[in-house]
C-alpha cells in the first residue's frame, strides 16, 4: 500500500458539465467566497491594523487634520465637497472611544478602514486567483490544503503590500478622509468580482452602484472610474452594458460640448475638457453602439438599468446630509450648506480651482513618466515584477476570470493614466507629493495584480511535482 502522500488530490473546482467548453459554468457550486478567502481577509486586516495602531499620529497633523477632526466630533460640514459619508463614519470613533484626543480617535477610524480595505484585497486575490488558475494543472493537481495555503499566502502578501505602500500608509494613520475612500473602492471591486463570478445575480451589481455613489460624495475625481465600470458591464452582461454605455456616453459628450461653449459650469464638464477622459467615454459609447448593431436590439435592458440608477442616486443622495447638519450650526460649518448657495458651493468645490485636464500629448507622456516613477517608489518595484504574469493565462482560463482581468485592466487605466490627466500636475516635487494620496485606488489594483501574479509564480515554481505524484499513485495501483 502507498502512504497518504500518494493518494489522488482533491480539486476545489468542480468539473464542467458535458458540452460546456466556453467557461460559462458557475465557478463554484457552494458559497462564492470560501474558507481560505475569509481567513486571508481576517489575518491581513488584523496584522495591518496592528501595524497602524503602533504608528498612529498622536495628535493633529498637517493639511486638513484639525478641520476634519472638528467636523467628525460634531458631525459638521467639512471643506468642499463636505465628505458626508466620511463624517458619519468617523463620528462614532470621535465620540465613543474613551482614549486620547479627538484627532487620535479619528485616526483610529482611518486605520480600521484601511485595514479592512487591505483585508478585502487579500480576499479578492485568494478567490480570483482560484478562478484564474482553475484550468491550470500545476494548481489543480495540488492537494486541497496546498491550494488553500497558496491562496491565503498570496492574498496576505497582496494585502500587506497595499497596506504598507507609501501613499496608503501615510493616510491610514492620520485624521484624513482617504482611508474611507480606499475602503469603499476595495468594496466596489469586491462586489464587482462577486458579480463577475455569477453574472445572473445582479444584486451585487446594484450594491456596487450604491457603493460607487457613496464614493463620489467624497472623491469626485473618481468620476474617471466610470468608463471602467462600463467595461465590467459590457463583458459580464451584454444587454446591460449596451444600455449603460450609450446612456452614460451621450450625456458625457453633451456635457463636454456645453462646457466648451461656456453654457454649463459643473465639475463633470470641466473634467471632460482634456483628451483622456472624454476619449474613454467616446470609446465606451462606440462599444455600446457596436453591441447594439450586433444584437439588433436597444432598450431591452431598461429594467436592470433603472435598478442600477436607483442605488447609485441613493449613494449620491448622502450629499443632502450637509444641509441638515448645517442647520444644527456645528463648530465646523463650511459654506453654510443649509442655504442653497452654500450647498451648491460645497458640492461643486467652489472654493477650489476648476479642473484643468491635460490637453497636450507631450505633457501627457511626461506625466506618464512621473506616474510610473512614483508608482515604483510608492508601491515597490519588486511587486511590480509580478503584475504582468496573470496576463499569460488569459487564453486558458475561464470566462469569468477573463472578464475580471479585463475589468481590472480598465480600472487601472482609468484611475492611473486618466486620473493623471485629470489632476494635471506639474513636474516639481511639491506637486507630485500633493497628488500622491489620489492614487491609493491605483495601488489597490496593483496589489490585486501582484497577488494574482504571485499565485501564478507559485504554481509554476512546483510545476513538476504533480507528475511525480501521479507516477507514484499509478505505481501503487495493483496490476491485473
Amino acid at each position: 500500500m502507498s502512504d497518504g502522500a500518494d493518494q489522488p488530490m482533491e480539486l476545489t473546482t468542480p468539473a464542467r458539465p458535458p458540452g460546456d467548453e466556453t467557461g460559462n459554468a458557475p465557478v463554484v457550486s457552494g458559497p462564492f467566497f470560501q474558507r481560505p478567502d475569509w481567513l486571508s481577509f481576517g489575518l491581513t486586516a488584523v496584522v495591518v491594523l496592528a501595524v497602524y495602531l503602533c504608528t498612529l499620529a498622536p495628535e493633529v497633523t498637517l493639511r486638513y487634520s484639525g478641520i476634519l477632526s472638528t467636523s467628525a466630533k460634531y458631525g459638521g460640514v467639512a471643506y468642499p465637497p463636505g465628505f458626508p459619508v466620511w463624517t458619519v463614519y468617523s463620528w462614532p470613533f470621535a465620540n465613543l472611544l474613551p482614549f486620547s484626543n479627538v484627532a487620535w480617535r479619528v485616526a483610529v477610524g482611518s486605520a480600521v478602514a484601511t485595514a479592512l480595505a487591505c483585508g478585502l484585497v487579500a480576499m479578492m486575490v485568494s478567490r480570483a486567483g482560484a478562478m484564474l488558475l482553475e484550468n491550470t494543472p500545476a494548481f489543480t493537481c495540488r492537494r486541497t490544503t496546498e491550494q488553500y495555503l497558496l491562496r491565503g499566502v498570496c492574498g496576505f502578501v497582496a494585502g500587506m503590500a497595499l497596506g504598507l505602500s507609501r501613499s496608503v500608509w501615510g493616510m491610514a494613520v492620520v485624521a484624513e478622509t482617504w482611508a474611507v475612500s480606499y475602503l469603499l473602492y476595495a468594496a466596489l471591486l469586491c462586489l464587482l468580482l462577486r458579480w463577475t463570478g455569477r453574472p445572473e445575480r445582479r444584486r451585487f451589481l446594484y450594491a456596487a452602484a450604491l457603493v460607487y455613489g457613496l464614493l463620489l460624495t467624497g472623491n469626485q475625481e473618481l468620476f474617471a472610474m466610470f468608463p471602467a465600470l462600463l467595461v465590467f458591464a459590457l463583458f459580464n452582461d451584454r444587454e446591460l452594458g449596451r444600455e449603460l454605455s450609450l446612456l452614460i456616453s451621450l450625456p458625457a459628450v453633451s456635457a463636454f460640448v456645453l462646457g466648451a461653449l461656456g453654457l454649463w459650469r459643473w465639475p463633470v464638464a470641466d473634467m471632460l475638457q482634456g483628451v483622456g477622459l472624454l476619449s474613454a467615454f467616446v470609446l465606451a459609447g462606440l462599444a455600446g453602439l457596436a453591441v447594439m448593431v450586433r444584437t439588433r436590439r436597444l432598450g431591452s435592458g431598461w429594467k436592470p438599468l433603472c435598478l442600477c440608477a436607483g442605488p447609485f442616486l441613493l449613494g449620491l443622495g448622502w450629499y443632502f446630509y450637509l444641509p441638515f447638519a448645517s442647520m444644527t450650526n456645528p463648530p465646523m460649518n463650511w459654506a453654510y450648506a443649509r442655504m442653497p448657495e452654500g450647498f451648491f458651493h460645497g458640492i461643486t468645490r467652489g472654493q477650489f480651482e476648476r479642473w484643468h485636464p491635460t490637453d497636450e500629448w507631450g505633457r501627457f507622456v511626461e506625466q506618464l513618466w512621473i506616474l510610473g516613477r512614483e508608482m515604483g517608489k510608492g508601491f515597490g518595484w519588486l511587486y511590480l515584477v509580478f503584475t504582468l504574469l496573470p496576463l499569460g493565462l488569459i487564453h486558458r482560463t475561464c470566462r469569468c476570470a477573463r472578464n475580471w482581468l479585463a475589468g481590472l485592466t480598465a480600472a487601472f487605466v482609468c484611475i492611473g493614466p486618466l486620473l493623471m490627466t485629470l489632476l494635471n500636475p506639474s513636474t516639481d516635487k511639491a506637486s507630485t507629493d500633493l497628488i500622491g494620496p489620489y492614487f491609493g485606488p491605483m495601488d489597490v489594483v496593483l496589489a490585486l495584480w501582484t497577488g494574482l501574479g504571485l499565485m501564478v509564480a507559485g504554481s509554476i515554481a512546483t510545476k513538476a511535482r504533480p507528475a511525480r505524484v501521479t507516477a507514484a499513485a499509478s505505481d501503487s495501483v495493483p496490476k491485473t
